[in-house]
């Protein structure tokens, strides 16, 4: 997993040569699977995480119970296996993205509002069918953390990252480790009652933002009949009426966020990412005066820099915290 490399006599003139020890990145694998949108996206990746091969495939939200879901997850995994020629005895486990709230230490998600599944034990099923080990992480809180470990956030202290897909999710890393609060890993944003006695959240509260900013909302505002459309937000620009509201909403929350949380980086993933850059100008402008002086001085807003698979390699990553740089073993 390391190599060992002597220093040259001008790097160490006294006493004994000094040895360097660098990182194999190829010496051992993980796998990344991120149940998102109505879409797995899987990847094999080496050490830091750099993917090897990626694989995708849809489902249905509305009829796709959890063991069918499961099920696919092995079959894809399996593939990407096969594909990679990776050695099984090399990988040393799989990491898991699922949304919503997760209880980490029993591996389960506990609800995930837009697909109506609760406690769903996912480690264990994959575990008995893929013989590896398993870490179940949320989604958002994933991508966040493979944001600040290999992406736009290595030299950041706090990083924010807000996801939009079905719905509106974040995740937090503070110091390079992912911030549960209440142990559960879910910033839910979207959850953040903007408008008092507004229209009714599939959390069941009304006035949500995601009731003005999630995929159903956007879409039928814009009327795009599309399952999970994409550049959904350059499609809406042309709404003013929605395109406003979902901007000063966002702004809103944003700097309320910002204003508990302190981040210096806040990264856009999924619609967002691809917004238009009218968009992300709008945030940055916005946010800045709504929040105290000191944080406005160090806050950035970025798109993410890991691309459409951010998902699975923010699942890459909750496996090699867990199973690689922790030293955890199950």
């Amino acid at each position: 997993m390391v190599e060992l490399n002597q220093a040259t006599a001008g790097d160490a003139p006294v006493g004994r040569p000094a040895i360097g020890v660098a990182l194999v990145p190829d010496a051992l694998s993980v796998v990344g699977v991120h149940i998102g949108a109505g879409t797995i996206d899987a990847t094999i990746t080496d050490l830091r995480a750099a993917s090897k091969a990626m694989a995708s495939q849809h489902f249905d939200t509305a009829t796709s119970e959890p063991a069918a879901v499961i099920g696919m997850v092995v079959r894809i995994v399996e593939q990407l296996i096969k594909k990679t020629g990776v050695d099984r005895s090399r990988l040393i486990g799989l990491g898991l993205g699922v949304p919503g709230p997760v209880d980490t230490k029993r591996r389960r998600n506990l609800q995930s509002v837009n697909y109506d599944w609760k406690d769903v034990p996912f480690a264990d099923e994959l575990e008995t069918a893929l013989r590896m080990p398993v870490v179940v992480e949320h989604n958002v809180s994933a991508m966040a953390l493979a944001e600040s470990r290999y992406g736009i956030g290595r030299d950041t202290t706090a990083l924010l990252y807000i996801y939009l897909r079905t719905g509106l999710g974040a995740g937090l890393v503070i110091n390079g480790m992912p911030f549960r609060p209440g142990g559960y890993g879910a910033v839910e944003l979207g959850h953040v009652q903007v408008v008092e006695d507004g229209e009714r959240c599939a959390c069941g509260n009304a006035g949500c933002l995601e009731t003005f900013l999630s995929e159903r909302a956007l879409a039928r505002a814009a009327h795009i009949d599309t399952p999970h459309p994409r550049r959904l937000l350059a499609a809406v620009e042309k709404y003013p009426d929605v395109w406003n509201a979902a901007l000063r909403h966002l702004t809103t929350a944003i700097a309320t966020a910002t204003n508990l949380l302190n981040p210096d980086l806040i990264v856009f993933g999924g619609h967002l990412a691809e917004a238009p850059e009218s968009f992300i100008d709008h945030i940055r402008r916005g946010v800045p005066p709504r929040v105290l002086p000191p944080m406005r001085d160090v806050l950035r807003v970025e798109r993410s820099s890991l691309g459409p698979g951010a998902g699975a390699i923010g699942a890459a990553a909750a496996a090699l915290d867990h199973f690689f740089y922790s030293g955890v073993s199950r």
